[in-house]
């Protein structure tokens, strides 16, 4: 018997952009879709929208009542090579995706997840990653926020994220394993319904003291923030630790937080890579 767990052992032999299924978990205008390019960067409006970002056409929800992110087009383009790759903006659909990094340890440590249960999976862009896609239990659409009780997190564990409103990406060379999609383990819906919780209580504690518009508060509460950032960090805990951080200075409004970020990463031993994607995946998917 193989003590490798399932994901990496599966049969990936489905050539195919959208399995049959994922569409049946969709929201009220189906599963959402958008293009991707060769640089890592995709069409714009798959983020909420937010009132600092001007008319509400520019977010999410509204391109998405408006089929900007219809999958059939997309796909269609895909397949006939007019987009290199898409991705699945997570929000539109009752699902969640664990994104193991084998470049990163993902393989290593995606066991202290627990029991992961055998469910639709493919392989990652670079072919020694996986993206697991799990079921969660939401049962209402919020007219907002689309399906958003879980929240990204990078760094569930050392190379491993969570993508549950943000985009997964999928490339001409990925390969699927055919399987039924399961619900997500309890185990890992408490796990995240408490990191969920004290993100939540941190970051209204930091929007509070910005909306008190005390000058002083606010250079405090950043003071503090990057003093954080310059604490020891140990090596399998770089990557969540600094986002977790790296949120919160963006969400405070430090001045230069993406630099700070940046720096301080390359400090802990992150190549230039791997800390330029760290800043983006903050942009992308740090609270707002």
């Amino acid at each position: 018997m193989s003590a490798l767990p399932w994901w990496r052992t599966d049969t990936y032999d489905e050539d195919i952009a959208v399995p049959v299924s994922l569409p049946p978990y969709g929201g009220p205008a189906g599963i959402a879709l958008v293009r991707a390019w060769k640089d890592g960067t995709t069409d714009p409006g798959w983020g909420l929208w937010r009132p600092d970002q001007g008319s509400e056409t520019a977010g999410f929800m509204w391109k998405y009542e408006h089929s900007a992110f219809r999958m059939a087009p997309i796909v269609h383009n895909f397949n006939n090579g007019y987009c290199p790759a898409f991705a699945f903006v997570m929000r539109s659909v009752r699902l969640v995706c664990i994104d193991i990094d084998g470049k990163n340890g993902g393989l290593i440590h995606a066991g202290k997840l627990g029991m992961l249960p055998l469910t639709l999976a493919e392989t990652s862009k670079s072919g020694d990653g996986y993206h697991l896609f799990y079921a969660t239990s939401e049962d209402e659409w919020d007219p907002v926020k689309g399906y958003a009780t879980y929240s990204d997190r990078i760094g569930l564990e050392q190379g491993v994220d969570l993508r549950a409103t943000g985009c997964v990406y999928h490339y001409p060379q990925q390969r699927w394993n055919g399987r039924e999609i399961v619900e997500l383990p309890d185990h890992l819906k408490k796990r995240l319904a408490a990191h969920s919780q004290a993100a939540a209580a941190r970051t209204s504690s930091i929007v509070k003291t910005i909306e008190t518009q005390d000058t002083e508060e606010i250079l405090l509460m950043q003071d503090a923030l990057t003093d954080d950032l310059k604490k020891p960090i140990p090596a399998g805990r770089r990557n969540t630790t600094l986002f977790a951080i790296g949120n919160q200075m963006k969400i405070a409004q430090v001045p230069q937080w993406e630099k700070q970020v940046y720096d301080r990463a390359t400090d802990v031993g992150l190549d230039d890579e791997e800390a330029t994607k760290l800043v983006t995946n903050i942009r992308r998917y740090g609270d707002s």
